[in-house]
């Protein structure tokens, strides 16, 4: 377990000499350093990280062409090449780990200030994807795709959208981040569309629970099938609707009403951080209106999640006073140690130890 901390400090030390004032050189050169740290972690790792099993299995039996699968046609295509022309899963690993860690570290150096610091946000709420599935290679492509929203290039942008779609089908609801990206709303607005979809999340679990009750038997059981996550609780299958929604609430609203907090002296220096904190937004309404339906359908929510990663550097690169940057980083870091002993406490065996090809 100490494994995961020392590179969080790793990461933090960088972090701190980016808020400090490092000279964007010196910046691009850590981040490339880390990020190619993280990048052979990501496909050295055997028996580790969640869904290994399935997904070691899927490739032992992709050796044919066109099988029939649970998978969309890029990953399974792309699993039945190597498997029929390498058999070797460490391979797979690394080809997928060098699509995924390019379009996630050109993001990156794209939209932050301080690269490093967004890198060690994302260690602590998903490992910066050592540990990828096929939905977190969709997801950083989508992530990467947002340049072409701030260049209004819809074609480009729409070719992102089709290519993560080939490895994860929920990439379909993005397409609409090219409207979103570009709203002017007021923030009560926003607050009040929050409001509404947690209000209606409620409304509608004591509704389903309650026409359960009514009807009964076979329909009862079909209703505790759907509210219990069509079968998949990642993890979560002996917590309560209220402890996610509150956890939920605790992780996105404090990225949030920090980033609103700062909205109006960011947004007239330029639009992106606006963009960014409307995709933001978008994904705490995605959360907050499917956690009663479905933990499942939740991670639509995902592909827009990511942005967070830029928005609370851009903040920090914002405030003048050093004192105060440092203060709110420091802030941040506990906040980011909270969620890392989370993640790591989720899945634990998952995770540790960190096994090796070697």
């Amino acid at each position: 377990m100490g494994f995961y901390f020392i590179i969080f400090i790793l990461l933090t030390v960088f972090s701190a000499f980016e808020v400090y004032g490092l000279k964007q050189n010196a910046k691009s050169v850590f981040f490339i350093i880390l990020s190619s740290v993280l990048f052979l972690l990501s496909f050295i790792r055997w028996e580790t990280g969640t869904d290994w099993e399935s997904y070691h299995t899927f490739f032992n039996y992709s050796n044919q062409w066109g099988l029939e699968g649970e998978f969309e046609w890029g990953f399974a295509r792309l699993n039945e090449f190597v498997k029929i022309f390498f058999d070797n899963y460490t391979f797979l690993l690394f080809i997928i780990a060098s699509a995924l860690f390019y379009f996630q570290s050109s993001a990156i150096l794209r939209f932050s200030p301080y690269p490093s610091f967004s890198l060690l946000f994302l260690w602590c709420i998903i490992f910066a994807n050592i540990f990828f599935v096929r939905q977190a290679l969709a997801t950083v492509i989508l992530f990467f795709s947002i340049r072409y929203i701030q260049e209004k290039k819809l074609f480009p942008f729409l070719l992102m959208v089709g290519l993560a779609m080939l490895f994860h089908r929920t990439s379909l609801v993005f397409i609409i981040a090219w409207w979103i990206y570009h709203l002017k709303l007021r923030p009560v607005v926003m607050i009040a569309c929050i409001g509404i979809s947690l209000t209606l999340t409620v409304a509608l679990s004591t509704l389903m629970g309650s026409l359960g009750s009514i009807a009964g038997g076979a329909i009862q059981q079909k209703i505790d099938f759907y509210l219990d996550s069509s079968g998949f609780t990642f993890g979560m299958e002996n917590t309560s609707l209220a402890q996610i929604i509150i956890k939920g609430f605790a992780n996105k609203i404090f990225t949030f009403a920090f980033a609103l907090f700062f909205l109006k002296q960011i947004e007239e220096k330029g639009e992106e951080f606006r963009g960014y904190l409307n995709l933001y937004w978008i994904s705490i309404l995605i959360y907050f209106s499917m956690v009663s339906i479905s933990i499942v359908l939740v991670r639509l929510s995902i592909v827009y999640d990511m942005v967070a990663i830029v928005l609370i550097p851009i903040i920090l690169k914002d405030i003048k006073r050093l004192y105060v940057r440092f203060f709110l980083f420091f802030i941040f870091v506990c906040y980011l140690f909270l969620r890392l002993n989370l993640s790591l406490g989720s899945y634990y065996d998952s995770y540790v130890p960190f096994k090796t090809i070697f």
